[in-house]
């Protein structure tokens, strides 16, 4: 017990020196509060490899992006309507997959990078938020999976669950839906037969999510799928900041550690406390 009320000593009193950092790190200013509305388009004119024909392609995107004081995010607004029959129709049973399917998406693009004040070296977490609320910047019809392979994302094959931006299978996986999400923001595709950049020199990864890594369970979250997020902080940048922001992977080690040493802490506090009682 000494050795765990130790550790927790240590803990709060990083967290007190954490707390001070951060304080005199505000004081030196801060990105501004705010947020902006995008819209736009991408497309991927027809082309042919390999003896396959594919597109064209053409999709709209549209979402808020914004700082609200202790992270950047964007939200999309996405309306999901589901086939006749699905889930036999039960409203409660389609809003649980609803609340499932945006617990994925954000477990695959929330907080694996952060927005770095590079004048005070302050991390903003990045989460992208899926609400339902209206006014909807997308709308998905989600259809009953039928048995094929839904996360197969070769267009030349003849799985009829194949999932695209605005048409979803109920057995979709997260990074299935995160992938779609990725779309929704204005990411290409990063596979041959997908809609990609630049043709015939496109971006290809076999481990990204918006690559082949949208077909394993923990695909690589790339850099540049974040690109857009340190182009905005840039651009609503507090004036007295003159060394600007900058994308870093996270978790960092030290935050975990502190992390995990408040979680002990905690819990020792607590069965402490039940022991008293």
């Amino acid at each position: 017990m000494r050795k765990a009320f130790a550790v927790c000593k240590l803990a709060a009193i990083l967290m007190a020196a954490a707390s001070t950092s951060l304080a005199a790190a505000l004081a030196l200013g801060a990105p501004v509060v705010g947020s902006q509305n995008i819209t736009g388009n991408r497309t991927t004119a027809q082309y042919t490899d390999s003896g396959n024909t594919y597109g064209p392609y053409g999709w709209n995107y549209s979402y808020t992006r914004g700082f609200n004081g202790t992270q950047f995010y964007k939200d999309i607004e996405v309306k999901f309507n589901f086939d006749d029959g699905v889930f036999n129709n039960d409203a409660v049973v389609q809003a649980a997959w609803v609340q499932s399917a945006i617990t994925g998406i954000q477990g695959i693009w929330d907080n694996k990078w952060a927005i770095k004040d590079n004048q005070t070296g302050l991390l903003y977490p990045i989460i992208v938020e899926i609400t339902t609320a209206g006014p909807f910047n997308q709308t998905v019809q989600v259809h009953a999976s039928t048995g094929s392979d839904p996360d197969d994302p070769n267009p030349a094959g003849n799985d009829a669950d194949r999932s695209d931006m605005t048409s979803w299978y109920t057995g979709n996986t997260g990074p299935t839906n995160a992938h779609e999400v990725g779309h929704m923001m204005g990411l290409f595709d990063e596979y041959m037969g997908g809609a990609v950049n630049q043709y015939p020199n496109p971006l290809l990864s076999n481990d990204g999510l918006m690559g082949l890594g949208a077909l394993n369970a923990n695909p690589v979250m790339y850099q540049r799928y974040y690109q857009q997020f340190a182009d905005y902080a840039n651009t609503v940048n507090d004036p007295g900041n003159t060394a600007g922001y900058s994308l870093q992977a996270v978790p960092e080690p030290s935050t975990l550690l502190l992390l995990a040493a408040s979680g002990a802490c905690v819990a020792v506090f607590r069965r402490t406390r039940r022991t008293a009682a």
